[in-house]
């Protein structure tokens, strides 16, 4: 899988793609690699008409002071009209899951107002808030966001810590996964869950080395680590 066809398969909005998902540990690399791929997105003309918003509840970004930060669904709109990222930096943990619904039905109005765009979201840390874990039920906003948000041009990937803290909903609506860190849980729900087996790859990640998982074409690509930002 070249360059390319990686940053295609996991951020590109076009009416096809599924939405995806990170397994990855504190300290395994995963804000350096995910910046890393954003960056090379915006690099490419495919993705000119393209809008990333980074929603981190650590409030811990790695995408320069030209990126601007906010931490309100307000502050994103106006910010997004003229960048192509914008952190997304709630400050409430009380409204956490209250903040991301708003910022979810804030994209999708972005994308009703401009169909020849496309929108990607990322929460990263998902697993700390129930409705998007599979300790809680998951709101109305999240469901939309996974099963309706391919048809108005929006992708989202959600970070987690361990494969198995991701919603149970996600486990037939995820094209692709990326890997960083794991263990023997991920690998059984790898294969009772996803249908693959993904013990040999976990045993060889760590020292930040990754990989994306193919869910449709059953697929595994490994990689070495991406180089400092």
């Amino acid at each position: 899988m070249n360059q390319a066809k990686i940053l295609d398969s996991l951020f590109l909005c076009d009416g096809v793609g599924l939405s995806c998902a990170m397994s990855a540990r504190s300290g395994s690399g995963k804000t350096t690699l995910l910046t890393r791929l954003i960056s090379d997105c915006v690099e490419e003309n495919r993705f000119q008409n393209q809008r990333f918003v980074y929603a981190s509840m650590k409030q811990e970004t790695m995408f320069g002071e030209k990126v601007p930060i906010t931490t309100s669904t307000d502050g994103v709109l106006k910010a997004i009209k003229k960048n192509q990222i914008v952190n997304f930096f709630p400050t409430d943990p009380a409204r956490y899951e209250e903040d991301i619904d708003e910022l979810i039905e804030v994209i999708f109005s972005l994308a009703e107002e401009n169909p020849d765009s496309g929108f990607h979201l990322t929460i990263d840390d998902a697993n700390i808030m129930s409705g998007l874990s599979n300790r809680g039920q998951t709101s109305a906003s999240v469901r939309k966001l996974i099963i309706a948000g391919r048809s108005k041009g929006i992708r989202s990937l959600l970070i987690t810590h361990r494969l198995a803290h991701l919603p149970r909903m996600t486990n037939s609506n995820l094209s692709h996964l990326i890997l960083l860190s794991g263990n023997s849980v991920d690998s059984d729900y790898g294969y009772k869950v996803l249908g693959m087996d993904l013990e040999d790859v976990i045993d060889e990640l760590g020292d930040f080395r990754w990989a994306v998982v193919d869910l449709m074409d059953e697929e595994i690509y490994r990689f070495q680590p991406v180089t400092d930002l």
